[in-house]
C-alpha cells in the first residue's frame, strides 16, 4: 500500500460514510475496551491507523479532552478530515506503522482497531510501537481473529465465494485478515506482557441496526473485487440476490466476523 489510491477499501466519500456507521455500530465496544485497559484522562496516546478519526474523536472525549493523542495514518485523505475537526490535544502524523518515528518516545499507551490486519510485518510494526511506549505502558488493540466466520444462515455457496475473494485480494496487498491470531505471540515476542485475550463474536438480523454494518461493506467492496478480477458481474449479481432474498427470509440472519480485544503492557 504504498500510495493513497492503493488503501485497501478505499478512502474517498462513500468509506468516509462507510466507516462513520462501522464506527457508531462498534462504540460500545470499543469503550469498553478502552474501559478495561484503564484508559485514563491525562495520558498520552499514540493511535495508530486512525482513519478518518472517528475514533480518534470519542477517544479525546472519553479522555475528557485532557489527553494528548498522537493519531498516525497513511492516508492524506483521512488526516486532512481529522485535521478539519480541530479536536483539542490531537495532532496527526503521516507514517506506515512499519516505518513509524516520532520525537515522542514516551507514550503513555496505545490504541488500535483493525489496523494489524492490513500490517505484512507484525513483528517489524510491534517493535517499533514499543519503541514509542514507555515501560509498563498499555496497548489495547481489536482485530479480527476470525474473518472467515462471516457467514449466512440460511448458507449459499456464494458467500464463501465472496469471502474467499476478500482473503485473496486483501492478502495481495500484503494483509492477513486473521491476524488476530498471530498478535499475541508477537507481542510477546516484541517486548509485551500480554493481559487479556477475549472474543467479540456478533450475530445481526436483517431488521437489525447492525444488519447495515455488512450490507454497506459487500455493496462498497464487492464493486472492487469484480474492476480487480476476483469476482465476476455474474458473482456480483448472484451474491446481491442472495442478499436481498435474505431480507425477506423469516428466521435468516448474518455472523459477523469474529473480532478479538487484546490488552497487553510493555515490560
Amino acid at each position: 500500500m504504498s500510495q493513497e489510491k492503493d488503501y485497501v477499501l478505499g478512502a474517498d466519500q462513500t468509506e468516509l460514510q462507510r466507516l462513520k456507521l462501522q464506527h457508531d455500530l462498534w462504540k460500545d465496544h470499543l469503550i469498553r475496551l478502552w474501559k478495561k485497559a484503564n484508559f485514563i484522562s491525562g495520558q498520552s496516546v499514540l493511535e495508530l491507523g486512525c482513519g478518518p478519526g472517528y475514533t480518534t474523536e470519542d477517544l479525546s472525549t472519553y479522555l475528557d479532552q485532557k489527553s494528548q493523542i498522537t493519531a498516525v495514518d497513511i492516508s492524506d485523505n483521512f488526516l486532512s478530515y481529522l485535521k478539519n475537526k480541530n479536536i483539542p490535544g490531537v495532532a496527526t502524523h503521516k507514517s506506515f506503522i512499519e516505518s513509524l518515528h516520532l520525537e515522542k518516545k514516551n507514550f503513555d499507551a496505545a490504541f488500535c482497531r483493525w489496523l494489524m490486519i492490513f500490517v505484512p510485518d507484525i513483528n517489524v510494526a510491534i517493535a517499533k510501537i514499543s519503541e514509542h511506549l514507555k515501560p509498563g505502558a498499555t496497548f489495547a488493540l481489536q482485530e479480527y481473529i476470525s474473518y472467515d466466520s462471516f457467514s449466512i444462515a440460511p448458507d449459499a455457496a456464494i458467500m464463501k465465494k465472496v469471502i474467499d475473494a476478500i482473503f485473496e485480494s486483501w492478502m495481495d496487498q500484503g494483509g492477513y485478515p486473521n491476524q488476530g491470531r498471530r498478535l499475541p505471540i508477537a507481542l510477546e515476542k516484541n517486548g509485551f506482557d500480554v493481559i487479556e485475550i477475549e472474543p467479540i463474536a456478533r450475530v445481526c438480523r436483517p431488521h437489525e441496526p447492525l444488519w447495515a454494518w455488512p450490507e454497506t461493506f459487500f455493496q462498497s467492496f464487492i464493486p472492487r473485487l469484480v474492476q480487480t478480477g476476483y469476482l465476476t458481474t455474474n458473482d456480483q449479481t448472484e451474491f446481491f440476490t442472495t442478499w436481498e432474498t435474505l431480507k425477506t427470509t423469516k428466521g435468516a440472519f448474518c455472523v459477523t466476523p469474529t473480532v478479538v480485544n487484546i490488552i497487553a503492557k510493555k515490560r
